[in-house]
């Protein structure tokens, strides 16, 4: 099998890291490997913010709903949308004067960030996994508005979209199993979820527990993080309003 394909397949996320350092030249190929993923326009709307500091490490253990974890990381890479920068570059250069529709950042501008930003952030966890390094997203890193705009010192228009926590480990989980392929892939056109769809897509979950509906949505749709995550989310979406 191609190398590329087994590793993309292979994939499992790290949660327990050991004191191996991460070399100065694998967070150059890292680095360089996320700024090279495909970009609308070549607008590269993020930015990357490198965190090794124990401290900061720690305080993000805390914030991103108490993950212990996240401390013993060698390195993490925080992908941010970023709007902010061309937003900047067209005020310097007077656009609004040329067309005065532009009234700053729209919804639109957001979106391609996010799209922008997540495929660097798929860039950079290959090109680790690819020099043996272990990695986990960190998707918390959406809650806490305010906490993190301060602690990461964000202007207006930027969010931070998700932190990829690297380094060295000892051991390597099992795969978890996911969903079955004729759940997600789709020739065409997308087909009527009817309830023997459902009831075939969680059936394996569902055989192992019949209250996994209601154990599921407390853990993570009613759960105090998720809530926290909306509501920062919405805060931040204002900001492209």
């Amino acid at each position: 099998m191609n190398e590329v394909i087994e590793l993309l397949k292979s994939h499992t996320s790290i949660r327990k890291f050991n004191d191996t350092k991460i070399t100065d030249e694998q967070v150059h190929h890292i680095i360089d490997s996320a700024m090279r993923g495909a970009t609308a326009g070549n607008m590269m709307s993020y930015s990357i913010i490198k965190v090794s500091s124990k401290e900061t490490l720690s305080k993000l253990a805390k914030s991103c709903d108490n993950q212990p974890f996240i401390e013993g990381a060698d390195l993490a890479l925080l992908f941010v949308v970023d709007n902010y920068k061309w937003h900047s570059f067209f005020e310097q250069r007077n656009i609004a004067e040329v067309f005065p529709d532009y009234k700053g950042p729209s919804i639109s501008d957001f979106m391609l960030g996010v799209q922008d930003g997540m495929i660097a952030a798929q860039n950079a966890v290959m090109a680790a996994e690819s020099l043996g390094l272990g990695t986990c997203y960190i998707g918390d890193i959406m809650e806490n508005y305010e906490y993190h705009k301060e602690l990461f010192n964000l202007p207006q228009n930027t969010m931070p979209l998700t932190l990829v926590v690297m380094g060295n480990y000892d051991t390597k989980p099992q795969i978890r199993e996911r969903f079955d392929k004729s759940c997600v892939v789709f020739d065409e056109v997308y087909p009527e979820i009817s309830e023997g769809f459902i009831n075939n897509m969680f059936s394996k979950e569902e055989f192992k527990d019949s209250d996994f509906a209601v154990k599921f949505y407390k853990r993570k749709i009613d759960a105090p993080f998720f809530k926290e995550m909306l509501r920062s989310i919405k805060k931040y979406i204002k900001e492209w309003d």
